[in-house]
């Protein structure tokens, strides 16, 4: 797949569009401006609705996790991110001026480039844009009210990660460690809290079908987290009829 972004938005749609054709723009400046070719005019993107505050949350959930798996930063420290601004102060202790009060000169100084946007977003003489023009704070307090919270269930919610990835296409990719994590949280979830001796041949079929089909686990990662021969797990894989 190519190289894409993931990005929640709160506004309309036509709202939502400005701030994707202002983001490219931006980004196809910093690529020319480091020696690379810009982003095409007609540069793909897919607008969905978010149609419940459980889809919310699992959106935030995985655009957040995406960094922090490609090691980029902890959430709030990656450079593309919005989430330092979730439980920050720094917003509202800013200079907060509405772009549309601005004349076309000074927003272009600001902005670093000749850009129009809506009237009503935010910006501030040093940052530039804020976040919070198109992020609803507010919304994300309720949905993870601490950071612990929000940080704990990007780091923890693999179940969520792994349906929104395959819905999409794309390849959602566990460490050793959160394999077996994993693990743990099925066992404590689906087979109340036993550990994997203490579970029935029956039992352990059915958590490696669990762990292929709700995890996306290979038979390799299987059979080194559940301590059962991968020809066996690729038999159990493969049998059809299996279900849980």
């Amino acid at each position: 797949m190519p190289n894409h972004i993931h990005i929640v938005l709160h506004g309309t749609g036509s709202k939502c569009l400005r701030a994707f054709d202002y983001l490219r723009r931006k980004l196809s400046a910093r690529l020319k401006k480091d020696g690379f070719s810009p982003l095409p005019e007609d540069y793909w993107f897919k607008l969905t609705k978010i149609e419940s505050q459980v889809q919310l949350k699992n959106e935030i959930i995985y655009v957040l996790r995406n960094p922090l798996e490609k090691g980029l930063g902890i959430v709030g420290c990656y450079l593309w991110s919005s989430a330092w601004v979730y439980y920050s102060d720094i917003p509202s202790a800013l200079e907060r001026i509405p772009a549309g009060s601005i004349s076309k000169r000074s927003l272009a100084k600001i902005l670093g480039g000749e850009d129009e946007l809506p009237s009503d977003w935010m910006v501030n003489s040093y940052i530039g844009l804020m976040p919070d023009s198109f992020v609803d704070i507010a919304a994300v307090r309720r949905l993870f009210p601490d950071p612990k919270e929000l940080q704990a269930s990007v780091v923890k919610d693999y179940e969520v990660f792994f349906q929104i990835a395959n819905r999409l296409g794309e390849l959602a990719e566990f460490g050793k460690n959160e394999i077996e994590m994993i693990v743990g949280q099925t066992l404590q979830k689906r087979f109340g809290g036993r550990s994997l001796n203490a579970l029935t041949e029956s039992d352990k079929g059915k958590l490696i079908i669990i762990l292929n089909r709700e995890f996306g686990l290979n038979s390799y990662q299987i059979s080194t987290s559940v301590f059962v021969k991968e020809r066996i797990v690729r038999q159990l894989l493969a049998a059809k009829e299996l279900r849980y």
